[in-house]
């Protein structure tokens, strides 16, 4: 079959899909394209061959008795695999509940927000508190969450080693 821009809209014109403005248009260019008469011709033919077959009837019992047949077992595959898919929905989403549960209780997780004395006073490794700002702590004026944090620290450190002074 020669190519031809038109050959595209034959099936088109042949089922009487175009608008007349088109159609008349692909009549003018059949009367002079011979690709497009041969295959139009062949369009034609098929349809002919196609509407003179026999058309058997089925009866209607047998297409009764194939449509019981036929429905429950495809029911029975779309539950299975309804029952799947949500089976494995389930486990995707206990496990991203699960991931997410640890990420929350570990350390690298959402960080954790600060006690007050953690803000204003730091332990350095010879033992004294100092303020922020850096300056010992203790007197009558210190300030009473700094005094939290000196017995907090006392306590953490007399009951987490044996035997070493504060």
């Amino acid at each position: 079959m020669a190519s031809c821009e038109n050959q595209r809209q034959l099936s088109a014109y042949h089922d009487g899909e175009l608008p007349a403005d088109e159609a008349a248009d692909l009549e003018r260019h059949v009367a002079r394209c011979e690709a497009c008469a041969a295959e139009l011709r062949k369009l034609r033919a098929m349809s002919h061959l196609l509407s003179s077959a026999i058309q058997r009837q089925v009866p209607a019992e047998a297409m009764d008795r194939w449509r019981r047949s036929v429905r429950p077992g495809r029911d029975r595959a779309i539950l299975r695999i309804t029952e799947m898919l949500s089976a494995a929905a389930a486990a995707i989403l206990l496990v991203c509940l699960s991931v997410l549960w640890q990420q929350w209780n570990s350390a690298a997780g959402p960080a954790r927000q600060q006690s007050a004395w953690e803000n204003v006073a730091v332990r350095t490794v010879s033992g004294p508190v100092r303020t922020l700002a850096g300056q010992l702590t203790g007197g009558l004026d210190t300030p009473p969450d700094v005094q939290l944090a000196n017995a907090i620290l006392a306590n953490s450190s007399s009951s987490g080693t044996k035997g070493a002074k504060p």
